[in-house]
């Protein structure tokens, strides 16, 4: 019988798109999800197609060099860093395909839209109810020493949760908030000169004050993995 396995990596990354329309050629950010493919036979003795972490090795080297980079930067991506383009990069760039090797699938972890979706509250956190949306953009933390990763340019996927006391009336301003963002370089806007997720929940918090808002919770999610929550307090 024969069986297909996914390991999955994410690559946080900036990038411009010279081909693309006015928005996605700006610098920007993506997170992007890999996923290594493996299909084939079970091994009656061990009883898999191959070890998840022989997957993880056989991207390892292409990780170090896509993750927290500007995809523009890496020799073969200068001018092409659409989603097929890095599939075929990466691709072309696998060591001794293994005959268990299936092929790479890469999408980028974002909606790519203002889809605005609302949640329900959830006590174990102390979340109220809230609108979520996710938009694309870059940033280094230039406050960091240049050894940290985060310290260069890169991109996020960003995923925001707001609670408000006025749900339907706070959607407006979501909006307004992601035609900002999204598809942007984040230290070019006054107060993100520094983004952290903590220094960003506190700039959405005082950009819904300031238009009237009276915001309960604000949620900043940059990676599959990390978030911040701010109460306001």
């Amino acid at each position: 019988m024969e069986f297909n396995l996914t390991k999955i990596a994410y690559v946080e990354a900036a990038h411009r798109n010279p081909a693309g329309n006015e928005k996605q050629q700006r610098l920007h950010g993506h997170s992007y999800k890999v996923e290594i493919l493996a299909k084939g036979d079970v091994d009656p003795d061990v009883g898999w197609i191959v070890d998840y972490t022989a997957l993880k090795d056989l991207f390892r080297d292409l990780y170090d060099q896509l993750d927290h980079v500007t995809l523009n930067d890496v020799p073969g991506l200068e001018d092409d860093t659409t989603v097929p383009a890095l599939e075929r990069w990466i691709d072309a760039r696998i060591p001794h395909k293994p005959v268990w090797y299936d092929g790479v699938r890469v999408t980028i972890d974002g909606d790519l839209d203002f889809v605005p979706v609302r949640l329900p509250a959830l006590p174990a956190e102390n979340l109220p109810e809230r609108i979520q949306f996710s938009f694309e953009a870059a940033q280094p933390l230039p406050q960091l020493p240049a050894a940290h990763p985060c310290h260069c340019v890169h991109g996020h996927s960003y995923r925001f949760e707001v609670g408000s006391t006025d749900l339907d009336s706070l959607e407006g301003h979501l909006r307004a908030m992601y035609d900002e963002l999204d598809h942007t370089f984040l230290n070019e806007n006054p107060g993100l000169e520094c983004a952290t997720c903590e220094r960003i929940c506190k700039w959405v918090w005082d950009r819904l004050v300031a238009v009237g808002e009276s915001p309960t919770a604000v949620v900043v999610q940059e990676t599959y993995t990390a978030r911040c929550i701010y109460f306001g307090k």
